[in-house]
């Protein structure tokens, strides 16, 4: 069942032209990243939108020789990207950084980007050995400062839904639900994502509930094989899902 009328609103709809591989947030900004790749022909692009406007910064935006390289983290409202060592190796090596109209504010080619601090990036060489971690500036890539030992992370304000398995604690639940109920509940509101057995696959749906009033309840996903438990996050008051077989962001104020 989907719902075509929402009491409920999407804030922020977008949708791309391949599949959605990896999603990036920056709360401290309101900055969602989303890399989407075509394997057919092995093309990787890069989004980024400011949520809390609910504005597109820029939309499916290539580099070069980008199948080698993903999306990695976020920070002052910067997009980073990194390739690896090798094609066969899972270790990253480069950093491009994308400013918030998509185009390339700097590069390092021989750096890695370990984490996201309150100060800074920290980066590598990945080599040298033992690991010498140095602070660099997001917005410019100049190091910072080198030997560096300790370090604060930002908060990331993120929340997620808790697997539960009572289907009678929530009434307006189909029946037919199957699977754990991923479940949490924002200012008063009830988010839940669940599974539906149709013939031989499965349908993921949202439902966002008030005071047993169905807000929103639409399909996310139809005719996968398996259960899938990343549906939906939450991250200042935003509810973010992945719909129309992983082709579309939305996300709903809650």
């Amino acid at each position: 069942m989907h719902q075509d009328k929402y009491i409920l609103k999407p804030f922020l709809k977008e949708k791309f032209n391949s599949i959605i591989w990896k999603i990036e947030i920056d709360t401290q900004n309101c900055i969602l990243a989303i890399e989407t790749r075509d394997v057919e022909k092995r093309e990787a692009y890069y989004s980024a939108f400011n949520f809390e406007k609910g504005e597109v910064l820029f939309k499916e935006v290539k580099v070069e020789d980008g199948w080698r390289w993903g999306l990695d983290r976020l920070s002052k409202g910067i997009v980073f990207l990194h390739s690896y060592v090798t094609d066969q190796s899972p270790e990253h090596k480069g950093i491009i950084a994308l400013n918030n109209s998509g185009t390339i504010a700097w590069q390092h080619f021989n750096k890695t980007l370990h984490d996201v601090s309150n100060e800074g990036l920290i980066i590598y060489d990945p080599k040298l050995q033992p690991r010498w971690l140095e602070l660099a500036d997001a917005e410019t890539g100049q190091i910072l400062k080198s030997n560096v030992k300790a370090y604060q992370v930002p908060d990331r304000e993120i929340l997620v839904p808790d697997a539960v398995v009572d289907k009678q604690l929530h009434p307006l639940l189909p029946s037919e639900t199957v699977g754990p109920i991923y479940f949490i509940s924002c200012n008063g509101k009830n988010c839940y994502a669940y599974h539906i057995r149709v013939k031989e696959n499965f349908l993921q749906q949202l439902l966002i509930t008030q005071d047993d009033k169905v807000l929103v309840r639409e399909n996310l996903t139809s005719e996968i094989q398996k259960l899938n438990p990343e549906a939906f996050f939450i991250s200042r008051n935003n509810l973010f899902c992945i719909r129309d077989e992983k082709r579309e962001i939305v996300s709903y104020l809650v």
